[in-house]
C-alpha cells in the first residue's frame, strides 16, 4: 500500500525500501554464524574492510593533490622542479597504496573463502525465513518478524552441540534451526 503523495511533495521526498531480500538476509545470517563460530575471522574481515577503505581515501586524496598541483602550477610545467618533485612523490605514494590495495583484495578473497564454508547454513536460514513469511498467505496467525527469526537463528547457534568437523557442525546447526523454527511455527 503506497501512500498518495502530491507532486509538489514527491520531488522533495525520498522513498526508502526496507524490504528484506534473500541475499541480504543470507549475508546478515552469514555474519551471525561467523561471529559465533569464528569471531576472529569476522574481526579480520572488519579490519581489512576498514584498511581498504582508508587506502582508497588516501588514493583519492593523492589524486586530488596531484590535480591541484597541476592546476596551480605556473609557467612551463617541464621546467618547474617543484612540480616534478611533487609528481614523483605522488606517483611513489600512489604505487605503494595500489600495491597495498591489491594485497588487501587478495587477503579479502582468502577470508571470503573461509567465510563461504558457512554459507550453506546461512542459505538455509534465509530460505526458512521466507517460507515462514509466506505462511501468512494461509492465515493471519502465521506472521513472523525478522527479529524473531534472527533470535531463533541465534538460539540455534548457541544451543547446538559443538563439532570439530565443519560439515558435521553445519548439519547440527541446520537440524537445530529446523527444529526451533518448526516448534515456533507449530505454536502459532
Amino acid at each position: 500500500p503506497y501512500p498518495t503523495i502530491p507532486p509538489a511533495a514527491a520531488s522533495v521526498i525520498s522513498e526508502v525500501n526496507f524490504t528484506v531480500t534473500r541475499s541480504g538476509l543470507e549475508g546478515q545470517l552469514l555474519g551471525l554464524v561467523i561471529q559465533h563460530e569464528q569471531p576472529e575471522l569476522e574481526k579480520q574481515k572488519s579490519h581489512l574492510l576498514q584498511v581498504e577503505e582508508d587506502l582508497k581515501v588516501q588514493l583519492a586524496g593523492l589524486e586530488k593533490t596531484l590535480l591541484h598541483t597541476l592546476a596551480t602550477s605556473t609557467g612551463n610545467i617541464l621546467e618547474n622542479q617543484q612540480l616534478i618533485d611533487s609528481l614523483d612523490e605522488t606517483k611513489a605514494k600512489g604505487t605503494t597504496v595500489k600495491e597495498s590495495l591489491e594485497e588487501s583484495t587478495s587477503l579479502q578473497e582468502s577470508l571470503d573463502e573461509q567465510r563461504n564454508a558457512y554459507r550453506p547454513i546461512a542459505e538455509q536460514g534465509s530460505k526458512m525465513f521466507f517460507l515462514t513469511r509466506d505462511l501468512r498467505a494461509l492465515s493471519n496467525m502465521y506472521q513472523f518478524s525478522l527479529n524473531s527469526f534472527v533470535a531463533l537463528f541465534k538460539s540455534a547457534l548457541s544451543g547446538s552441540a559443538p563439532s570439530s568437523n565443519l560439515r558435521e557442525r553445519i548439519e547440527v546447526l541446520s537440524h537445530a534451526l529446523l527444529q526451533l523454527v518448526f516448534c515456533h511455527v507449530s505454536r502459532s
